[in-house]
């Protein structure tokens, strides 16, 4: 479940939303920006400033290439096409649904976010949280 919210946080697109692994507590925080553009933080510790550990978002890049990767599976000219219109994200999605894909984009797209989370993990040296309980 904890990998689950991690890949929640790391799918969210929201601008102003900025999420934290606190390393003590092995919990996902999330910090609103102020309008004034600067992160609120309130709960950052000063005096450990190792305890928290911002979480990265997906990039656009990388969701593109999960794209191009799940239609190369499907060879679909109407996949491909919407990959190469104006606003191919959201073509891409209609697409995906009209051919009755989308449980399909889902599941793949949930396999990529999980490696890439696992991925970071490892790369924090926090491999021991995978296995952490709800």
């Amino acid at each position: 479940m904890f990998i689950e919210k991690l890949m929640v946080a790391y799918m969210d697109h929201k601008a102003n939303h900025i999420y934290y692994l606190d390393r003590t507590e092995q919990v996902i925080l999330l910090d609103a920006i102020e309008p004034d553009g600067r992160p609120n933080l309130e709960f950052l510790d000063a005096d450990e400033p190792e305890r928290f550990i911002e979480i990265p978002k997906v990039m656009n890049v990388e969701s593109f290439s999960w794209m191009v990767e799940f239609e190369s599976h499907h060879q679909n000219s109407e996949l491909l096409h919407a990959l190469n219109e104006d606003e191919p994200f959201e073509r891409f999605t209609e697409k995906v649904i009209k051919l009755d894909l989308l449980e399909k984009w889902q599941t793949f797209q949930k396999d990529k976010v999980k490696t890439r989370i696992e991925h970071w993990l490892a790369e924090k040296e926090l491999l021991e949280m995978q296995k952490q309980p709800d």
